[in-house]
């Protein structure tokens, strides 16, 4: 076990050494996810635990946020503690130091797994345990760190399985299981149908008697299980709800069609090379374990030894892993009913896992007593389906088109075949062939040890290949200029509003495109902005319908803020960077966290359209026969079509220039609905105007600058289509109707000050209410958490404006609390301890009642 640890981490050592990663270099894992979500998470995890605020709603999250299922799905690995040893701006590189701990802990628990499953102690398992730390999954998704922990787990919860089998004893099995849904209850529920899937397998092996002796078993299972799963309450209970509230929570009938996701190409999953990090989003299921493996579990089924029991049994279990891969609905049904949105097949490892132990079980039983005929046919069969597999793309290509929209965009993403990496695993495939079945036993571990050793790692390299690494020194030395920065606008204790900060200096260290959504993660201030797979989806469409930008159910960017937004979501300060110097401007706008509003604003309906809806909430708080809006006059568009844009192929192939004339002095905002437009592109009198964080193809208010009233403007963009001009809105706020607006809501200002503790989500503040004026509105996302009190008596918070909070108030002075609890939390931490203690009697009582049957079968046995 120490040493499958040692040599895996040795291996993954020299990996990222090539790659010249920090700290064996000054490359950075700072791409894709890592960049954007991990690394600022991982930031204000470490930030929490230093300064001990353990608060389960976070205001550095969105605009602020439930907690737990953040922590769930992203925190809880007790790896992540390794980010205590290492500053802030050093993050980066203590993330390449938990993946590397995680991948060498892959290899040290299946390591153990192995000896244990197969009851032996040869050293030739450590080989096998490496070969399943650095399979596919983890070379091509490694950097989606918070997965590994459950490749950790895997190989103990087969193991207390093994053991409730053989032994009819539980106790591992509850609580590897009840650890892998606690460290990542996403590939934990995952685990909990692999349990089944396996459970069945060792019944068939384990006890080849039959039914007569699988009922013990079967019911110590259920009733583990069960409580195992009761016991996991306090994640699954709070983050089931609050999963509810995200975009996941609405099905989507293409997810459930009867259709496979991939053909023969998957065959060249098996070699070396078959998929690197520029197609994580859509690839073949990622089966690479290295040639030595797939040769032995072909071997398996045909190996005189090994009896037709146990292929059937090994042929069936990897069967039911293979269509929970191949068809869509099984897919789905394994991914927790949702469809991965990019990195597909997150339960391909499974399938290794069980590759591995069959490859050893063949392995045991000594390969070379196979048939002649097997031992050049296997290897030849493989290479000949990986190449048709490959030459086929194409073929297949045309075949779905006009079909299957999705199976057409998966052939296209993965039709540049990588012939050399192909070729390379080929030739791996007969090297090892020719070692397994061509040197004695001794020269056969040894080379069998080199030859898998540099496969995998090889593998690893190539998966790395196309990656965007970042610029550790930069990223560290922009890091601290911007914390200083941000240090400056930052809430001072106790007092809560929020910063827009309009750009970001680390993006520098960037080679990807870096946007923004979770610097206030990195920086520990209360933004607007977020990404994570957990953001409340009514939070993000209020903030989407209000105009801020919204490419997918992930992310919302503060990009689309207005002077109107400002002053609903209590923006106080917009800031920005640069390495000379933060530009900080305070918002006129900014009122407080609230104020008092007629009923009416209560009812407000938001549609898809933010002038209107920006309209509507101005009229409600102060009505006007004149609009708050007045759009431009004058519209002209014209249009021109070609495939070049500023001398560069583009495939928005319209390009439109639009002149207009502004009918009111102030800023004015476009709002194109139909999301056709590369804001990129977009000029205005030749200054770009585009959004800091690309928002092309989708819908945000754009702020083209401020106007005099009369004045031409002209605005230059391309567009995917001609009609891009279509239900396209040019239109300016009244600045002095609008400052009288803001003058009228801060006689009715609610300030919040957020109580100091470090468990206990408080806020505290007072309005001041009228007879016209008996709700307030409060800028927090109403997430069925909050619970208030006016005066000392408790009130029920209602949703407006689709997903922000309003309080009944009286007319008068109004104290207000606000106290957050995780919905569900209380429920969780109750049923889980009634699942241990449930558990721990049940157990006990099975260990006093096997204990009485042996004394009884003894006894008798003497006599």
């Amino acid at each position: 076990m120490i040493l499958a640890f040692c040599l895996a981490f040795i291996l993954v050592v020299g990996v990222f050494g090539y790659w010249q990663i920090t700290p064996f270099g000054n490359r950075s894992l700072i791409f894709s996810d890592m960049g954007t979500q991990y690394v600022p998470m991982l930031t204000d995890f470490q930030h929490a635990l230093r300064t001990l605020d353990f608060r389960m709603f976070s205001f550095t999250h969105v605009m602020g946020s439930n907690l737990a299922p953040t922590l769930t799905y992203y925190l809880m690995s007790p790896y992540n503690l390794i980010v205590l040893l290492f500053s802030s701006e050093n993050v980066p590189m203590a993330v390449t130091i938990i993946i590397m701990a995680k991948i060498a802990s892959i290899a040290a628990t299946m390591t153990w797994y192995l000896q244990r499953h197969f009851a032996t102690t040869a050293r030739m398992s450590l080989l096998f345990g490496v070969a399943f730390a650095f399979c596919g999954f983890v070379a091509v998704n490694y950097f989606d760190l918070m997965w590994l922990d459950a490749l950790i787990v895997l190989p103990l919860v087969a193991f207390g399985l093994d053991q409730l089998v053989r032994h009819l004893r539980p106790a591992a099995f509850f609580w590897w299981l009840l650890a892998s849904m606690l460290v990542n209850y996403y590939l934990g529920y995952m685990t909990c149908i692999f349990s089944v899937c396996y459970f069945i397998y060792l019944l068939v092996i384990d006890r080849p008697e039959g039914l007569k002796t699988w009922w013990q078993p079967i019911k110590r299972f259920v009733v583990t299980a069960i409580l195992s799963g009761i016991s996991a309450a306090l994640v699954l209970i709070p983050t089931g709800l609050s999963m509810l509230q995200t975009a996941k929570g609405a099905p989507y009938a293409a997810n459930y069609k009867v259709e496979p996701t991939f053909g023969l190409e998957a065959f060249g999953q098996f070699m070396v090379g078959g998929t690197n990090n520029s197609q994580r989003l859509d690839h073949a299921p990622t089966l690479f374990v290295s040639s030595a493996i797939v040769l032995l579990v072909m071997v398996f089924w045909v190996h005189p030894a090994i009896s037709r029991r146990h292929k059937w049994a090994g042929a069936g279990f990897l069967t039911v892993l293979f269509l929970g891969l191949w068809i869509r609905l099984f897919n789905t049904f394994w991914h927790l009913m949702q469809a991965p949105a990019g990195f597909p097949f997150r339960n391909v490892f499974f399938f290794s896992f069980v590759m591995v132990i069959l490859a050893f079980a063949a392995w045991q039983a000594e390969p070379r007593e196979i048939a002649t005929k097997f031992k050049w046919l296997l290897p030849t069969g493989l290479a000949l389906l990986a190449i048709v597999g490959s030459l086929l793309i194409p073929v297949m290509l045309r075949l779905v088109t006009g079909h299957s929209s999705r199976m057409m965009h998966y052939y296209t993403d993965i039709s540049r075949v990588h012939w050399t990496s192909l070729i390379l695993g080929i030739i791996y495939l007969f090297i090892t062939a020719a070692i397994i079945f061509g040197t004695r036993r001794l020269w056969r571990q040894w080379l069998l040890g080199a030859i898998v050793a540099t496969e995998v790692a090889g593998n690893f390299i190539l998966a790395m290949s196309t990656s965007e690494f970042g610029h550790h020194d930069v990223y560290t030395r922009n890091y601290m200029l911007e914390k200083q920065q941000m240090a400056s606008v930052q809430a001072p204790k106790g007092q809560l509003y929020r910063v827009n900060n309009e750009n970001s200096i680390i993006k520098r260290a960037f080679e990807s495109s870096y946007k923004s959504y979770n610097d206030s993660l990195l920086f520990d201030f209360y933004g607007v902005s977020g990404y994570n797979s957990t953001i409340n989806d009514r939070t993000r469409k209020t903030m989407h319908r209000l105009g801020l930008g919204s490419d997918n159910p992930r992310r919302i960017s503060s990009g689309g803020l207005t002077p109107v937004t400002d002053m609903l979501f209590g923006v106080k300060t917009s800031v920005e960077l640069a390495t000379i110097g933060a530009t900080t401007t305070t918002n006129s706008s900014y009122v407080g966290m609230g104020f008092a509003v007629p009923k009416s604003l209560t009812h407000t309906k938001l549609k898809f359209d933010a002038f209107g809806n920006q309209e509507k909430i101005l009229q409600a708080l102060k009505p006007s026969k004149t609009s708050y809006w007045s759009s431009a006059t004058n519209k002209v568009d014209q249009v021109e079509h070609s495939p070049y844009w500023a001398g560069q192929p583009t495939g928005y192939t319209y390009q439109h220039t639009m002149y207009f004339t502004a009918k009111t002095a102030g800023p004015m905002y476009l709002w194109a609905p139909n999301g056709a437009i590369k804001y990129s592109t977009m000029l205005v009198d030749h200054m770009p105007v585009g959004p800091e964080i690309n928002m092309n193809q989708h819908t945000t208010l754009i702020n083209l600058g401020t106007f005099k009233a009369g004045q031409r403007v002209r605005v230059r963009f391309s567009a995917y289509d001609r009609g891009a001009d279509l239900g396209l809105e040019l239109k300016t706020l009244r600045r002095p109707k609008f400052k009288q607006v803001v003058k009228t809501v801060k006689k009715h200002a609610l300030n919040l000050h957020i109580t100091d503790s470090h468990w206990r989500t408080e806020l505290t503040g007072s309005v001041t209410g009228t007879a016209k004026k008996r709700w307030l509105y409060v800028s927090l996302p109403n997430d069925g958490g909050w619970h208030a009190q006016v005066n000392g008596r408790q009130v029920t918070p209602k949703r407006m404006l689709h997903g922000m909070t309003a309080l009944p108030i009286k007319a008068g002075n109004n104290d207000i609390r606000l106290t957050y609890r995780v919905p569900g939390g209380r429920a969780g931490i109750l049923l889980s301890l009634i699942g241990i203690v449930a558990f721990s009697g049940t157990a006990i009582t099975w260990r006093w009642r096997d204990k009485r049957a042996s004394m009884k079968n003894g006894h008798f046995k003497k006599h």
